[in-house]
């Protein structure tokens, strides 16, 4: 039960984070369900409970995604899905959280510093790759593709625009990500009954974070995100350093 309520709290929380944020589901859910539950099972929870956000929010906000840039992430994200899958099955329990804090604490660091990414569009795509990948190996693909947009040309993208165009990628990488922790024997009982726990979770944090994200302003709208980071990258570096 105890792993059950930290699951909906976990959840609930992501939500309300994802729909403000326009990404961080993961980024909050996967470093909280780790504290109780081992890091693969809290990352295929993840990746699977996020299908149905991802997918309400990109056939949602479509009118507001970027016209050249959507198709162009969807495409490098879904490419890097295949390595992901290989990392997470191969790696064991402490590697797989090492790798999760590397990839908050990099994408913190890029995003805290407006770091600018060189090689415009082709190298936004890259990082759209790397995304793919990180998802179905963490979960975690939101801060990769967030600091390539925000160091790019792309960077002045308003909110609304940013959250619609990076929905249509990870609604993308969600669902060949599910597909192959299917192929690959990942979906197991535990999994089952935290989707179902899930469901109420994000509905709840769904309706929350609609209404934070109508009060929004780009500026708040860039330290909420910052904010996020920080706490992830500490609450997954502690749980690297006591596991």
């Amino acid at each position: 039960m105890l792993e059950l309520a930290a699951v909906f709290a976990a959840l609930t929380a992501a939500s309300l984070v994802r729909i403000t944020a326009g990404f961080g589901y993961s980024l909050v859910s996967v470093p909280l369900m780790a504290l109780l539950i081992d890091p693969v099972t809290a990352v295929v929870i993840a990746a699977v409970t996020a299908v149905p956000l991802n997918l309400w929010v990109a056939v949602r906000d479509r009118a507001h995604a970027h016209r050249k840039l959507s198709p162009l992430l969807l495409v490098s994200a879904v490419a890097g899905v295949p390595f992901g899958l290989w990392v997470i099955n191969v790696v064991d329990e402490r590697t797989l959280l090492i790798v999760i804090a590397a990839v908050i604490v990099v994408s913190t660091v890029l995003i805290w510093f407006r770091a600018r990414i060189p090689g415009g569009t082709p190298a936004v795509a890259g990082m759209s790759v790397l995304s793919g990948a990180s998802f179905s190996a963490t979960a975690i693909d939101g801060p990769l593709l967030v600091a390539g947009l925000q160091g790019s040309k792309y960077g002045d993208l308003s909110p609304r625009t940013q959250r619609a165009t990076l929905s249509v990628t990870f609604s993308a990488t969600s669902v060949a990500t599910m597909i192959g922790f299917g192929l690959t024997g990942q979906l197991t009982a535990q999994v089952g009954m935290a989707v179902l726990v899930g469901v109420p979770a994000m509905v709840l944090g769904t309706v929350a974070g609609e209404r934070v994200f109508r009060r929004m302003d780009a500026e708040w709208f860039r330290r909420a995100v910052l904010a996020l980071m920080v706490v992830s990258s500490v609450s997954i570096m502690t749980r690297v350093v006591t596991a």
